[in-house]
């Protein structure tokens, strides 16, 4: 057999490049992951009503940053929503007023905390309910507590109507649940028929196929609608009775808020206008 240096040289060169190959599959050294907590698809919409009787004025903080002006008690009529950052935001809200009645003294105000995941891109109406007395229990820090819901700001459907929906924020004066509706004072009936009484705090009822959010909004014809407060369906509540304004294209939350009863807070319709 005849020795050939070129066949040697090109069998060496050979070897070299699979080794450097193989050399080169090896694994890439990847940066440690770490949580994502914020959404890179931009911002979401919230605005904060404060619906707590006795309430001296909550102000509210996000992730440590101030968010908005301080919520007076019922606020106003016109919705001022704050751009925040899409993902797990921590809102802070503290009111002077916020000691329970069983604090052990000495006494001071204390601050609610609520941790939530914001979608980017979508809107949210955070209440603040109860009396900020409200007694402590068990784990229960007592004072005021926090309802949100989602808003759906689409345009009604229909060009002529409003948008609108209800929750119960109305307590009482131990902040015990009460039962209340809305209704029209002059065909006597609910103003919302799917579920005319709804409990305290409450966003939706029902299960399943029957299960009605409250967090959705109905169609209505715009016009101006004489309304009031009722425990049963047949009653209208005295001092409740309000008129009350839509606007073609408008959306509105309609809220009962107060005591019943109170002088200072009393039982009634307060709204919401979205847009």
């Amino acid at each position: 057999m005849k020795f050939s240096f070129a066949s040697l040289f090109t069998k060496l060169t050979l070897a070299t490049s699979v080794a450097g190959a193989l050399v080169g599959c090896d694994e890439p050294n990847y940066p440690t992951p770490t949580p994502v907590t914020e959404s890179s698809v931009g911002q979401a919409r919230v605005l904060v009503v404060n619906a707590a009787p006795g309430s001296q004025g909550v102000t509210t903080t996000v992730d440590s940053s101030p968010f908005g002006a301080v919520a007076p008690y019922l606020g106003t009529a016109a919705a001022t929503y704050t751009g925040v950052s899409a993902g797990q935001r921590l809102f802070l809200f503290n009111d002077p007023a916020n000691i329970p009645s069983n604090a052990t003294a000495p006494a001071t105000p204390r601050t609610v905390a609520a941790r939530t995941a914001y979608l980017g891109g979508t809107n949210y109406t955070v209440f603040v309910t109860d009396v900020p007395t409200r007694a402590s229990a068990g784990t229960d820090q007592g004072g005021i507590r926090t309802v949100t819901l989602t808003d759906n700001l689409a345009p009604p459907a229909v060009a002529t109507n409003a948008k609108i929906r209800f929750v119960n924020l109305a307590t009482t004066a131990t902040s015990g649940s009460t039962s209340y509706g809305i209704y029209n004072s002059l065909t006597q009936a609910s103003l919302f028929s799917s579920i005319p009484l709804r409990t305290y705090r409450a966003t939706s009822s029902g299960t399943g196929t029957a299960a009605v959010s409250f967090a959705n909004f109905t169609e209505v014809a715009a016009g101006t609608y004489t309304l009031d407060v009722r425990s049963v369906a047949t009653t209208p509540l005295v001092g409740t009775q309000q008129v009350i304004t839509l606007v073609a294209g408008k959306i509105y939350t309609f809220y009962v808020r107060g005591i019943a009863g109170n002088s200072s807070t009393p039982l009634g319709i307060s709204v919401v206008t979205h847009n």
